[in-house]
């Protein structure tokens, strides 16, 4: 009995010396605060606003109140969706709401709020976050960084802004490539949670020296798409260089405050000493104001009494090719879904043959804009609430709506 004991103490011992051996070189390799934070995250979430340090967004001095006109119509409105087990279910929005783990859910037709509803604990100011929603806002600042002259063009190499990549083969990527995500940066989303691009990207603790340092390229992506946030964050070092001051302050003077935002915003970022936005992710915001950029997109660029993004650089950004060429998605979570995605926006066929476009980010945050329908929709949530397909059911709200 004695001798096993001392077995299992001896076995115990050695996992545990192995476990700090671990550590100690996983802190080595990336960076204890990366290791650190593993540790106390299991996974990202919604409320990972309260964790990162941010920039304040702050809000202008015109804020645009929409128009209530609430349509009643639409507490009746029955969503038929299946979910991600292939079970088909039917609830009124209210319920669904409530049941697919949302915290607002807003609509806007006509330029009036028709529906508004918060739900799981959530309040009219209420902070949430963007995930990967903020791509697409990135791709409205390029945009806008073009027309203020910042940036020259979408095929100038990003070794122009980027210096530390010239004469070497980064040189070879352009603007465009990034937005389009087709790049032949390497990107790996399998594997081992701790050393995979995923987990790199979103919780190192120097997100702009990992873009500089991540120079490993393939061509096994054959110039098709491929989801990667290495492209978001060599763009946050492109706007930031181009145009003197942080990514942040950026958007707060070309985009936030036009748009008549009520409340402040943040954009988190990577760690109080870098100071770097976590480009692929991190806007925080109240709903209500998030939704005014898709109020703004709809007005082809202007709102609240003034210009805001040229509209050329919309239709050009925004809409991918249709029919779409579906071997561009093989591989990737577009496969099959006949969703086209153009500068980090995505775009759907509607119902009535038009084009729909949306931002999308994780546990399905999203900005829905139906031009055909004159209607816009917002959704939050801690999860996708088991739904399959996000995007069909706002189309199918939009539609019914017009």
């Amino acid at each position: 009995m004695r001798n096993i004991r001392k077995k299992m103490i001896s076995i115990i011992f050695s996992i545990a010396s192995l476990l700090i051996v671990f550590l100690i070189a996983s802190s080595i390799i990336t960076s204890p605060i990366f290791v650190c934070r593993l540790l106390t995250h299991s996974d990202s979430s919604i409320e990972d606003y309260a964790f990162f340090p941010s920039r304040i967004i702050a809000k202008g001095e015109n804020p645009y109140n929409y128009a209530l006109s609430l349509d009643c119509g639409v507490l009746g409105l029955e969503i038929e969706y299946e979910t991600i087990a292939g079970e088909a279910k039917a609830e009124l929005l209210p319920d669904f709401i409530n049941s697919t783990e949302s915290t607002s859910f807003i609509i806007v037709r006509n330029d009036e709020i028709i529906y508004e509803e918060y739900a799981n604990g959530y309040q009219r100011d209420s902070i949430n976050t963007s995930f990967s929603m903020a791509k697409s806002v990135v791709s409205l600042l390029v945009g806008k960084a073009i027309e203020d002259g910042y940036i020259r063009s979408l095929d100038q190499s990003i070794a122009e802004y980027i210096t530390e990549f010239r004469g070497s083969a980064m040189g070879d990527i352009t603007i465009e490539d990034l937005l389009l995500m087709r790049s032949n940066i390497a990107y790996e989303e399998a594997g081992f949670a701790w050393f995979r691009d995923d987990a790199y990207t979103y919780w190192m603790p120097d997100l702009r020296r990992l873009a500089l340092t991540h120079a490993t390229l393939t061509d096994r992506y054959e110039g098709r798409m491929h989801y990667n946030n290495y492209h978001p964050l060599l763009l946050g070092i492109i706007l930031e260089r181009s145009t003197g001051i942080s990514v942040s302050d950026y958007f707060e003077k070309s985009i936030w405050q036009k748009i008549g935002a009520e409340y402040d915003a943040s954009w988190s970022l990577d760690s109080e000493k870098s100071q770097f936005e976590k480009m692929e992710s991190g806007i925080n915001f109240r709903s209500i104001d998030f939704i005014k950029i898709g109020s703004m997109l709809l007005h082809d660029g202007y709102w609240n009494g003034e210009r805001i993004i040229n509209r050329e650089w919309l239709r050009e950004s925004i809409f991918a090719n249709f029919p779409i060429d579906e071997n561009e998605y093989i591989g990737t979570f577009l496969e099959d879904k006949n969703i086209g995605y153009q500068y980090m926006w995505y775009s759907r066929e509607s119902q009535t043959g038009d084009l729909d476009y949306m931002a999308l980010g994780k546990y399905d945050q999203i900005l829905y804009v139906s031009p055909s329908n004159n209607t816009v929709l917002l959704r939050t949530g801690f999860s996708s609430g088991s739904v399959s397909d996000w995007p069909e059911v706002m189309g199918d709200i939009a539609a019914y709506c017009r």
